[in-house]
Formats: structure tokens, sequence, C-alpha cells
């Protein structure tokens, strides 16, 4: 006879819409009705709980907040370091890449160059 791990569970009847259990056992993939319940109701509770957390602000002040989401040097989208002249060259050189591609598709000629021995 096998051993049946000790499972922190209880055995109930209850009145559920057969339609609504069929929809979440589709949506979630659950292999059985009892699955299907446990699925919905975890996450249930993990959505009452996230409520909870945003609702509490996470415990940060609204000035807290503020400093939080105040733009900082690292968010600059053309932070100083970037050299534009390099970034130029870049996308030139990629033009002309596309550019070369676009010929040697039009031609039905292979795109990459042969390479020499």
């Amino acid at each position: 006879m096998a051993v049946v791990p000790y499972k922190r569970a209880m055995k109930m009847t209850m009145h559920i819409d057969e339609k609504v259990l069929a929809v979440v056992m589709d949506l979630t993939g659950a292999k059985t009705k009892t699955q299907a319940v446990e699925i919905a109701l975890r996450e249930m509770a993990r959505r009452h709980q996230m409520r909870k957390l945003f609702r509490e602000s996470f415990g940060l002040t609204a000035e807290q907040w503020d400093a939080e989401a105040a733009p900082k040097p690292s968010d600059q989208f053309d932070a100083p370091d970037i050299d534009h002249d390099k970034v130029k060259s870049f996308i030139a050189s990629m033009d002309e890449r596309r550019r070369f591609r676009e010929l040697m598709v039009a031609e039905d000629r292979p795109i990459d160059k042969p390479r020499k021995e």
C-alpha cells in the first residue's frame, strides 16, 4: 500500500456553476475540477493581496513616491557619453548594408560576399 503524504485540504460539497468551472478549466489548463477551484481561489487571494499592497503604497509617503518617480541622470535618453558622430556613422553603414542586401535580392545574387583565402 502506497503512503499518501498528508495534504492540508478539506473535502466539501459546493454548488458551482458548471459553465464558469468549464471556463476556468479551459483558461487555466486545469485537469480536474478540484485543481480549477484551487487555481481560482489562489488567484483571487493573490489579487486581493496585491490590491492591499498597492492601497498601502508599499509603506511610502507621497513625498517618497515623488522622489522615486523623479527623473534621474541615468534616465536620460541622450546620455552625455554618447558619441553622436559614431551613432550617425553606424546608422549610415547599416543603411548601406541594407541597400546592398536589397540589390542582391533583387538581382537574385548571393548576399554574402565570397571570402578570400
